[in-house]
């Protein structure tokens, strides 16, 4: 059994004094101030396990490597940023390579080590893409939404699939959009120029949110709002926002934050193989890149090529840059991407029978202390 407390712990969308009883991987106890047999953390927030639904890689690699020790070094590391449960994200690359790479990710998920964040599945978001919108991606290797090749996705990842990013314009009569909902898969919609009036059909087939809202995608226009027109108007829909402040303008996060609110706003880090390096050019198999001092990856045509940030970073800039309330910003990085995965039912909340998934914060937004399934992941110095 494990005592945590602090002067500020997030419980029904405010800090308030508690103490929290963590034992056999749950919550299992709320105690309303501070417990002097606790262990404290003086003033720190304690909020849930933060939850990154849209990353591709980390320290020179990537999801689509194929590589299932490049996913247990990234799993080990995302305590660091707070982060207790992801989905490793494959992108646009052959059929070949991605069944690869979704074998790699399921050879991890299956073996069930419980050093490092949760993998509760995976996010295939390419190769079902546009052409006018392919975002870094080569166009060479878009296919054309399909279903027998989605199955064959599926049956390499052994059912771990439980998101999907689809160009929905490309997917005839929506049909692995469909195909998808009935599996109960959560389907994103992106890297698409995709109508206003065909998203909302698509919103009735069974698509449920919108992938880094204006990147990749047909722009917001007053007499054609398109994609992102549909990101900010829809309440069914979630959308991901990345906020780095580069990717969209702070301005931007802020419309997207006030349009979706508390409940349906969805930060993700977006980051790519080259987080955690340091700035300078960079060549995979694929993409060369330039990280720049803002820790930001360029082609060398400018077209950006995906984040370095952290969930933490995401979390204070949807404050800072944003102008978001912390309620909008904390509900984006757990709450939100639980539901939308419907793992809400033991994630994404501090309450009795909860994950025990917790993540504890200074005011300078440094990660003290991540709890995976109540266990601590990083040195206890920071602790009282």
């Amino acid at each position: 059994m494990t005592c945590i407390s602090s002067h500020r712990v997030w419980i029904n969308e405010q800090f308030i004094p508690a103490t929290l009883i963590l034992e056999n991987g749950k919550i299992t106890e709320i105690h309303p101030g501070i417990s002097a047999h606790s262990q404290s953390y003086g003033n720190a927030r304690i909020i849930p396990g933060m939850i990154d639904v849209h990353t591709h890689g980390y320290g020179g690699g990537d999801a689509s490597d194929g590589d299932p020790e490049t996913i247990r070094i990234w799993k080990r590391y995302l305590p660091r940023e707070g982060v207790t449960t992801f989905l490793p994200g494959t992108v646009t690359r052959s059929e070949a390579r991605i069944i690869q790479a979704l074998q790699a990710i399921r050879t991890v998920i299956e073996e069930q080590d419980t050093d490092g964040a949760h993998i509760p599945g995976i996010f295939l978001q390419g190769p079902y893409t546009s052409h006018e919108y392919p975002g870094a991606y080569d166009p060479y290797l878009i296919q054309k939404p399909d279903i027998a090749q989605f199955d064959r996705f599926m049956e390499a990842s052994g059912n771990h699939l439980i998101r999907v990013g689809i160009a929905v314009e490309k997917d005839d009569q929506h049909q692995v959009l469909k195909h998808c909902a009935q599996l109960g898969l959560e389907v994103a919609v992106g890297f698409s120029g995709v109508s206003y009036e065909e998203m909302m059909q698509a919103v009735k087939d069974g698509a449920t949110s919108v992938i880094h809202c204006f990147n990749s995608m047909n722009p917001l226009h007053h007499r054609q709002p398109g994609l992102p027109g549909a990101a900010l108007s829809c309440d069914a829909l979630y959308s991901e926002v990345i906020a780095d402040g580069i990717h969209v303008h702070p301005s931007l996060i802020n419309i997207i934050g006030r349009c979706k609110g508390k409940d349906r706003l969805i930060v993700i880090t977006d980051s790519s193989r080259y987080k955690g390096l340091k700035p300078g050019y960079y060549e995979s198999v694929d993409r060369k890149v330039t990280i720049g001092e803002d820790g930001v990856g360029r082609l060398p045509d400018g077209r950006l090529a995906g984040s370095c940030i952290t969930m933490i970073e995401s979390v204070r800039n949807l404050q800072t840059l944003g102008k978001l309330s912390e309620a909008c910003a904390i509900n984006a990085a757990t709450i939100n991407p639980a539901r939308m995965l419907k793992l809400d039912d033991h994630l994404g909340l501090i309450q009795p029978g909860y994950q025990a998934d917790i993540t504890i914060y200074d005011d300078d937004y440094q990660i003290l202390q991540t709890f995976v399934s109540g266990v601590p992941m990083l040195n206890e110095e920071a602790a009282e």
